[in-house]
């Protein structure tokens, strides 16, 4: 046959609105159709492609068999381990050849191994069928009738229908239960190569495709191929697989000169049972990157597969962000496969340019463009919306009283908003004038927090803590969160500890309500348990004592439960009785429900991050966390692994610390507080029986009320058991839920509903004997007990609200029932929301439903015989109303008290009198003068000396790099760490000189300050400790110690009257001291210019016994080089135990820095982890059922 003519213009081509054009026909350069001839006879074979025993085999030979046009020959192929018509049960073949093709590995080898069995004619037609596609009995008619008329059509498809299956899984009968729901009629592909098909997933056949005639490709499920063509060609790639090999082996046909159509006439049900498959969307990706780079022009190549590997990354995090992971890893994946296999890319376009006789341009009319695929992805997404709304949306009946619920629950929540607000504005409200023009919140626990997202994220990650003369330990894992809260505000470390603190009280307020909500969908008791989490005592004891990490861990634990019980689908959701003839999902709960129950992958994504932040505040949690979590394991219904999943963050964020405590066996590690620094408050010796209520102490009375008399005596007994009253109330309702539970655990006749009760209690009393355990450990370590109290009380809190259920005594609502319990429908109880005028009272009477079957109480009420006898079940529920109502006025008046003595007591922020507690303050530690030698290129450090406040007559000092001592310099490891090896520390020589300074004894003590990189000292008029700034009353012994230091020889007062005074330091014949100098012969010869712990600086050439010291204690970690080469540490005498490297006489560029062991490791490790729970955490590839 001879090919066509390539710049013949043909007849307008078919109509390609389907795949997204607006307009109508359109006129494209394709190849001419011949002269149309006389019919010729047509000789067809059918090939029919089987892999093992298929259930859709029989009906497919058997449609076959009832063709009009009947095929001249049929060959059954199985590729799988079949040697003969043995291995199939109950085969009819009739007169079809069966044809053992155990070593074929794509569907091409199938083919080929027919046609060798079967000896097909030279001239024939070949018809493929997969053993899952049955034709309709006018299929090859259709086909053939196209093919006879034309000697340029080489390939004719068929429009493809989904064909249905059972409950079962087992394949319907093709003719009987045709939807007629289309497949496929032709496809093209898209400028990357994606397969586009222009038809919905549920779109019905109505004819609206029959125009189409020339397409790019068809599937090969039911295509009529011509014998001659198929061997001109080389038959598929074995390179695609599974996928890809029909639209290859179709634009081969297309450039080798051929036609290739669709016939919507002939049409074949195909159950695409590879394409459902697991795990087939890797090998789909693959064939569509093998098929790009096949189709790429020679000299774009290269750049193609640089694009893939580029754009990879962003295409996992598209489809994580989607929540698919499988598809993510497919990602990344598919172009490393496509890019590596240069062996069969090659052989691929070399047998493409070896068959082509038309050049690449008769394609583009045919394939998609960048309009089509954006018009196809829309009417898929308006379909898919429309879907929704039809079969798993709400009834307008439903949506309206969905409606109503939402606004009571908005309206409570704003109530709880305001209040947590106005709580929040009443504390720092007043300091936020302060704050605006560029004060800080400090005192108690908490430091300074100077610096900006760099600085705070290199303490986080170098692995060397600045505190002092710097020790190799990691950084707490709070100082890595706030690093990443700091680009939230403007890159300011100190404005992110500030905006946590602010927003604390409103984050623990709406978290509590949001947790609450997960076990009750009652809107008074929601309130009630924001409110008693607002003003625990362990919170609001952290608040005022500045201890960031247990304010952080008490603000987001309830948020991490919310995220955890949702990852599971264990939430309480407002669930209504489907309205007559709505759609209903399984177990008949409403259709608009039934993803609700299934679990969400997002939420396990962010409930691991906050549980990664949670941990970072009190470490001491990460035990009780993994207890916790596989305790619920053993309750959750399903999705057990996203629980487990929830932990990597915390495990990986954390994991220098981990690595410490394992191997110091340190306890106290984590116990201690994080970032925390010499104000902690004192720790509590509350008994055990105070800790479970709560309490860090023994506590006070509200009030001190005096006087004589019963009231007053009444008075006084209430003030003194107001503190003690919530933590009772929340024990005894928590105890109440777990006899509640002990007690309904295999009860006969139980709903699942009820079931909610005991699960909720007892995964309450988990997490509540975990924080217990953590406070008790907290406790005798002499550390804040507050983080295991908070947890405490979420796990009783959680308790407590499944005993309210018992407590009222009612079968749990629809309303109530956790998302993934299904409805019952065998107790009326468990169907009808039963919200009686009787019940008007109780917290939990949500949903009305007047459809409802009678109750017992309403045929009671409307009997016709009157009854003056009042029941027994009325006078309970009267006495349990009364309960409720009680239940409520106290959970107000608890909480409102609470919150009032605490602001009576504590105050603003921004009163003068909170010595010791939280403060905000304008004033620097470091006068100007200090902080200019503190900062680059010098860095020289400043020694503060004071009195300490806790034992007269004894001189404490710090050591400051900046504006006091620092957040991002406080470290548990690094103080456990000075306080175990003293031998090894450099300290002592710091010790020394200090001590020879505040005694007069100034010979050497100049010199000994400049070797430790000191640059000035300073004293403050009071006894507030060194380092803190906290203004205190003068001590008596502070003029004699500036009169003292008066007298020092090297050091020159440069301050007078001021709160602060300040001394330069200035070693006789030597340069001011700074972070890093050089020593030659003894003597300091330069200081180096330096930033942070690192140097970058070129040097002259000089004496050969020339070292560069450090002010830093010496460490493993610490590197330098000269021009690439690398220098080796040295031990001086006049820097016992500084860091020092032999630098000798050559001159040079100097690079001095400090790497920690596996940080590179860990950094990418910590990257990849947060990356991806991110996008896993991104509220987005989901749709909201209410």
């Amino acid at each position: 046959m001879s090919a066509p003519r390539p710049d013949s213009l043909s007849a307008p081509s078919p109509d390609r609105a389907p795949y997204g054009a607006t307009a109508g026909p359109v006129w494209a350069k394709v190849p001419a159709q011949p002269t149309v001839q006389p019919p010729v006879a047509v000789t067809v074979t059918a090939v029919v492609v089987t892999r093992g025993s298929s259930p859709y085999l029989a009906a497919t030979l058997a449609a076959l068999r009832k063709q009009s046009r009947t095929p001249d020959d049929v060959v059954v192929v199985d590729v799988d381990t079949a040697p003969a018509t043995s291995g199939h049960q109950d085969l009819q073949l009739g007169g079809a050849r069966y044809v053992a093709g155990a070593g074929a590995r794509t569907f091409g080898d199938a083919i080929q191994a027919a046609l060798a069995a079967a000896g097909a004619p030279e001239h024939g037609w070949l018809w493929f069928l997969h053993d899952d596609s049955a034709p309709a009995p006018g299929a090859l008619a259709a086909l053939t009738r196209s093919v006879e008329h034309s000697n340029a059509v080489a390939v004719a498809g068929c429009k493809q229908r989904h064909w249905e299956t059972g409950p079962d899984g087992a394949p319907l009968d093709p003719e009987v239960s045709d939807r007629g729901v289309l497949v496929e009629v032709g496809h093209t592909v898209s400028p990357l190569g994606r397969r586009m098909t222009g038809i919905d997933d549920t779109e019905i056949d109505q004819g609206q495709h029959d125009s189409r005639e020339d397409v790019l490709a068809v599937g090969l499920a039911g295509a009529l191929v011509r014998a001659s063509v198929w061997r001109e060609v080389g038959g598929t790639d074995p390179a695609y697989g599974q996928f890809g090999d029909s639209t290859d082996l179709c634009r081969r046909v297309r450039l080798a000169g051929h036609r290739v159509v669709v016939v919507p006439d002939a049409v074949v049900r195909h159950a695409q049972v590879a394409l459902h498959a697991p795990g087939s969307s890797g090998a789909r990706r693959r064939s569509q990157l093998y098929l790009r780079l096949t189709s790429v022009t020679p000299w774009t190549l290269p750049f193609a597969m640089l694009a893939m590997l580029v754009w990879a990354p962003f295409a996992a995090s598209y489809r994580l962000a989607m929540k698919h992971l499988d598809l993510a890893r497919d990602e990344l994946v598919a172009p490393l496969w496509a890019v590596f296999r240069l062996g069969p890319l090659l052989r691929a376009r070399r047998r493409i340019a070896r068959t082509s006789t038309v050049p690449r341009s008769v394609l583009r009319p045919l394939l998609g463009t960048w309009g089509e695929v954006a018009a196809e992805r829309r009417d898929k997404r308006l379909a898919r919306s429309e879907a929704h709304q039809v079969d798993a949306a709400p009834s307008d009946l439903e949506q309206a009283e969905l409606q109503v619920l939402a606004v009571r629950r908005r309206t409570a929540l704003a109530f709880v908003v305001i209040s947590a607000v106005g709580l929040a504005a009443a504390v720092f409200g007043p300091a936020l004038g302060a704050l605006a023009s560029g004060g800080r919140l400090v005192g108690g626990a908490l430091l300074p927090a100077g610096g900006t997202t760099a600085t705070a994220w290199s303490a986080a990650t170098s692995g060397w803590v600045r505190d002092g003369l710097g020790a190799a330990a990691p950084a707490d894992p709070l100082l890595f969160v706030l690093s990443g809260l700091s680009v939230l505000v403007g890159g300011s470390l100190q404005h992110a500890v500030d905006a946590v603190l602010l927003l604390a009280l409103p984050l623990a307020a709406v978290g509590a309500w949001a947790a609450a909500g997960a076990v009750t969908r009652s809107v008074w008791l929601r309130v009630l348990a924001a409110f008693a989490w607002t003003v625990a005592p362990a919170f609001l004891g952290a608040l005022d004592g500045g201890l960031l990490g247990g304010v952080l861990a008490h603000a987001l634990l309830p948020w991490t439960a919310v995220a955890l019980v949702r990852a599971v689908g264990a939430q309480a959701v407002d669930r209504l009785r489907p309205a007559e003839g709505a759609p209903e999902g399984p177990a008949g709960t409403p259709a608009y429900m039934a993803r609700t129950g299934a679990g969400s992958l997002g939420a396990a994504g962010a409930g691991g991050l906050l549980l990664a932040c949670v941990v970072a505040g009190a470490p001491a949690l990460l035990p009780a966390a993994v207890l916790v979590l596989l305790g619920a394991a053993l309750v959750a219904r399903r999705r057990r692994i996203y629980l487990a999943l929830a932990l990597v963050p915390a495990l990986v964020v954390g994991a220098p610390l981990w690595w410490t405590v394992l191997r110091d066996g340190d306890r106290a590690l984590l116990t201690a507080e994080s970032l925390a620094g010499s104000g902690v408050p004192a720790p509590g010796t509350a008994s055990g029986l105070e800790l479970l209520l709560g309490l860090q102490a023994t506590p006070g009375p509200w009030f001190d009320v005096s006087g004589d008399g019963a009231l007053i005596l009444a008075a006084r007994a209430v003030m003194a058991a107001g503190p003690w009253a919530a933590g009772v109330l929340v024990l005894a309702l928590a105890v109440l839920g777990l006899a509640g539970a002990l007690s309904g655990i295999g009860r006969k006749g139980v709903t699942d509903a009820l079931l909610h009760v005991p699960a909720t209690s007892l995964v309450g009393w988990l997490v509540a004997a975990a924080g217990l355990a953590v406070a008790v450990l907290a406790q005798d370590d002499g550390r804040w007990s507050g983080p295991g109290l908070s947890l405490l009380l979420l796990g009783l809190g959680a308790a407590a609200l499944a005993g309210v259920r018992v407590l009222v005594g009612r079968r749990m609502d629809p309303a109530e029932v956790p998302a993934d319990y299904p409805a019952q429908s065998a107790t009326p109880a468990a169907e009808t929301a039963d919200t009686s005028e009787s019940d008007a009272a109780e917290p939990d009477a949500e949903i009305s439903d007047t459809k409802g079957p009678h109750t017992e109480r309403d045929a009671e009420r409307g009997s016709d015989r009157p009854s003056s006898r009042v029941s027994p079940r009325g006078v309970l529920r009267a006495a349990r109303r009364v309960a409720v109502v009680g239940l409520v006025v106290i959970g107000l008046v608890l909480p409102a008290t609470q919150a009032a003595v605490w602001l009576l007591g504590s105050g603003s922020v921004a009163n003068s009198g909170r010595d010791g507690l939280l403060h905000v303050t304008t004033e620097p530690v470091v006068p100007a003068v200090g902080q200019q030698m503190q900062a680059p290129p010098r860095q020289a450090r400043v020694l503060e000396i004071g009195f300490s406040s806790d034992a007269e007559g004894v001189v404490q000092y710090a050591l400051l790099r900046a504006d006091g001592s620092q957040l991002a310099d406080a470290s548990v490891a690094a103080r456990a760490a000075s306080d175990g090896d003293q031998a090894a520390d450099p300290t002592a020589t710091l010790d020394a000189a200090v001590a020879a300074l505040v005694s007069g004894a100034g010979d050497g003590v100049p010199q000994q300050l400049a070797n430790l990189g000191i640059g000035a000292v300073q004293v403050r008029s009071g006894t507030g400790g060194a380092g803190t700034g906290a203004p205190s009353d003068t001590d008596p012994g502070v003029g004699d110690l500036l009169a003292t230091l008066d007298m020092v020889p090297g050091i020159s007062r440069v301050t007078e009257g001021q709160t602060v005074s300040v001394w330069r330091v200035a070693p006789v014949d030597e340069p001011a001291p700074g972070w890093a100098r050089i020593e030659e012969a003894g003597a300091t010869g330069s200081v180096l210019p330096s930033e942070g712990t690192a140097v970058h600086t070129d040097v002259p050439a000089g004496g050969a016994d020339r070292t560069v010291v450090l002010a830093e204690a010496a460490g493993s970690g610490w590197r330098a080089t000269l021009d690439g080469r690398r220098l080796e540490p040295v031990a001086v005498d006049q820097a016992a135990g500084l860091q020092a490297f032999a630098l000798g006489s050559d001159a040079g560029h100097l690079a001095v820095w400090y790497e920690a062991p596996h940080r590179t490791a860990w950094l990418v490790l910590t990257t990849f982890t947060l990356v991806v729970f991110a996008l896993l955490a991104l509220p987005v590839g989901r749709r909201r059922v209410r």
